[in-house]
C-alpha cells in the first residue's frame, strides 16, 4: 500500500493553482505592464527560496453564482522565503483571481502571515493589487470586523512591514497601505483609495479618474501616503528589497552591517565649499549628504513629498544610518507642515529598529503664514518634538548653517541627548531669524531712521556667531567641516554597546500613520 495517489492529487492541484486565472486573465495582466503575483515573488526574493503556504486553499462562498467558480489559493499568494539571505514572509494579491479581491479564506491566510512574521520577528512584505473585500462572500462573520488592522497595528514597530502597490487599490488593501513603515507605487498603474471611482460616482455623483482619485503624483507628492513612486514592478520590488537591506529582522536586532572598503576617516575637502558665504544663496544639501557618507549608500524616503526636508537611510563606517537634514533649495529649508509629517514617521521607524540618526541642520525655522497656520504647522511640528523626547538611538547633530527657533528644536538642537553635537564655521543662531527679529524688535527705530536696520542685523548676527556660542559651551565641537564624518564614526562607535542593550519594543508606541 502507498500514498502515492493522494501525492499525485496535491501535486496536480498545487499545478492548477499555479495556473492562477488562466492564460487569457494573465495575458491582460501582461498587456497592462503588470507582473502576476506569482512573477512578483519568484522578482522579489532570492532565487528557490520561495516556500508557499495555502497553495490549496479556494473560496467559501455559498452563493449560487459562485458554484463551480475556481478560486487558485483564493485570490492571494502567501508563503515564505529569503531576500538577500535573510527570512521574510509575504503576501501576494492575484488581481487575475477575482480581481484580486479579499475572500474570507484569503484574508484568514493573510492573518497567518502577520501572526507567522510577528512570532518569529521577521518582516512581512505586502504586494498589493486587489479590489478589496469580495462582494459574493458574506461580510457577517468575525473575519471582517477589522481585527486583521488591529494585529497589523500591534506588530507596528516590532517587524519591519513593506508595501508595494501594484495595481489600483481599494477598501481592504488601500486600508493596509497607510499602517506600513515604508511603501512603494508604480506610476500609473497604481492606485490608493477608500473607494474606487464607480463608488465615488455612486456616493456623490462626482467623475474622477483612477489617477486623479488616488495615483502617484496624489500619495507622494500631496498627502504623503506613499513614500517612493516606481516606474514598474520591477523596480517598486527592487526599492523593497533595497529597503529591507537597511532594516534588522525585527526590533530585537541591529540593522545588517557591510563591509564597504571606505576609510571610515575619509576627509572630503568639497565640505569647505559647499555652503556658500553669502547666507542668502542656496546650495544644494544633498551634495553635503554625499560627502559624509559611503559611497552611493543614500536611500531617500518620500523625496516628493515634504521637499524642504530630506530623510532616508544611507551607510556610514558600513553601518545603517538615517539622515535627517534640511534642504536649503526648497522655501530655505523652512519647517511646514508636510515636512513635519515626513520627520515624525522617519524618526519612529529609526527609533523602532535601532538605527542611530545624524541630523544636518539649515533651518530658519516653522514656516509661517495663513496657509501654515490653516495646515496645523504648530500641532504638526511639535508631534516631531514628541518623538525625538522618545528617541533612544544614538544621535548626532551637526549644524551646517541656520538653526532658529522651533525649527533647530524640530532639528534635535543642542540638549537633545546627541551623542555629540558639532557645529560649522558657517553656522548662526538664535530664536529667530535676525531679519525677522531686527524687523519686529525694533520697528519704530527703523522708521525713524532707515539705515539703523543695517547696524542692528550686524549687531545681533555677532551674537549668533558660532564662535561667540563656542565659548559658552552651547554645543560640544566647532569643527573644520572635513572633520564631520570621522566625528560621526567615533560617536557612533562609542555609542555602539548602548545600542546593543537598548534593543526591544518601543515602550511608547509603534509607528503611527
Amino acid at each position: 500500500m502507498s500514498w502515492k495517489p493522494e501525492v499525485e492529487e496535491i501535486e496536480r492541484r498545487r499545478a492548477l493553482a499555479r495556473e492562477m486565472g488562466g492564460e487569457e486573465r494573465i495575458r491582460r495582466q501582461h498587456e497592462k505592464g503588470k507582473l502576476t503575483a506569482r512573477e512578483r515573488v519568484e522578482r522579489l526574493l532570492d532565487p528557490g527560496s520561495f516556500e508557499e503556504i495555502g497553495i490549496l486553499a479556494d473560496h467559501t462562498s455559498q452563493r449560487e453564482e459562485m458554484k463551480g467558480v475556481c478560486a487558485p489559493a483564493d485570490g492571494v499568494v502567501t508563503g515564505a522565503g529569503e531576500i538577500d539571505g535573510r527570512p521574510v514572509y509575504l503576501f501576494s494579491e492575484d488581481f487575475t483571481v477575482l480581481g484580486g479581491s479579499t475572500g474570507q479564506t484569503g484574508l484568514i491566510k493573510r492573518v497567518r502571515m502577520r501572526e507567522l512574521a510577528l512570532q518569529e520577528r521577521t518582516p512581512l512584505v505586502y504586494l498589493l493589487d486587489g479590489a478589496g473585500a469580495r462582494a459574493q462572500e458574506s461580510i457577517l462573520g468575525g473575519w471582517a470586523g477589522g481585527g486583521h488592522f488591529l494585529l497589523q497595528s500591534k506588530m507596528s514597530g516590532i517587524v519591519p512591514q513593506v508595501a508595494g502597490i501594484l495595481g489600483p487599490l481599494g477598501g481592504d488593501p488601500a486600508l493596509e497601505v497607510p499602517l506600513c513603515d515604508f511603501k512603494v507605487m508604480v506610476k500609473g498603474t497604481a492606485m490608493v483609495a477608500a473607494g474606487g471611482p464607480p463608488l465615488v460616482r455612486a456616493a456623490i455623483g462626482h467623475e474622477v479618474s483612477k489617477e486623479e482619485l488616488g495615483g502617484y503624483e496624489v500619495h507622494t507628492q500631496i498627502s504623503g501616503v506613499v513614500d517612493n513612486a516606481a516606474a514598474d514592478d520591477a523596480d517598486a520590488l527592487d526599492m523593497l528589497r533595497r529597503y529591507l537591506g537597511y532594516m534588522p529582522q525585527s526590533c530585537w536586532e541591529l540593522p545588517p552591517r557591510e563591509t564597504t572598503g571606505e576609510d571610515p576617516f575619509r576627509a572630503d575637502d568639497s565640505l569647505l565649499e559647499i555652503v556658500p558665504r553669502n547666507r542668502r544663496q542656496r546650495y544644494e544639501m544633498r551634495r553635503v549628504i554625499d560627502a559624509l557618507i559611503d559611497r552611493e549608500s543614500f536611500f531617500e524616503i518620500q523625496p516628493g513629498f515634504g521637499r524642504a526636508l530630506l530623510v532616508g537611510f544611507a551607510r556610514i563606517d558600513g553601518e545603517v544610518v538615517g539622515i535627517v537634514a534640511n534642504q536649503p533649495m526648497v522655501r530655505a529649508g523652512a519647517f511646514g507642515a508636510s515636512e513635519a509629517d515626513k520627520a515624525f514617521h522617519f524618526l519612529q521607524v529609526c527609533n523602532s529598529f535601532n538605527v542611530p540618526i545624524v541630523f544636518l541642520t539649515d533651518v530658519p525655522g516653522f514656516m509661517v503664514g495663513p496657509a501654515s497656520e490653516r495646515e496645523g504647522t504648530l500641532r504638526r511640528g511639535l508631534r516631531v518634538a514628541f518623538a525625538l523626547a522618545h528617541t533612544r538611538v544614538p544621535t548626532v547633530s551637526v549644524v551646517i548653517r541656520k538653526a532658529y527657533g522651533m525649527g533647530a528644536v524640530a532639528m534635535n538642537g543642542p540638549g537633545g541627548g546627541q551623542t555629540t553635537t558639532l557645529v560649522w564655521p558657517s553656522a548662526e543662531f538664535g530664536a529667530l531669524p535676525v531679519e525677522g527679529g531686527v524687523g519686529a524688535g525694533y520697528r519704530r527705530s527703523i522708521e525713524a531712521d532707515p539705515e539703523a536696520r543695517e547696524k542692528l542685523e550686524e549687531r545681533f548676527r555677532a551674537f549668533g556667531s558660532p564662535f561667540e556660542a563656542a565659548k559658552v559651551f552651547n554645543f560640544d565641537e566647532l569643527i573644520d567641516p572635513r572633520e564631520t564624518r570621522p566625528r560621526i564614526v567615533r560617536a557612533f562607535r562609542r555609542a555602539r554597546e548602548r545600542r546593543a542593550q537598548s534593543t526591544g519594543p518601543w515602550q511608547y508606541h509603534g509607528i503611527v500613520p
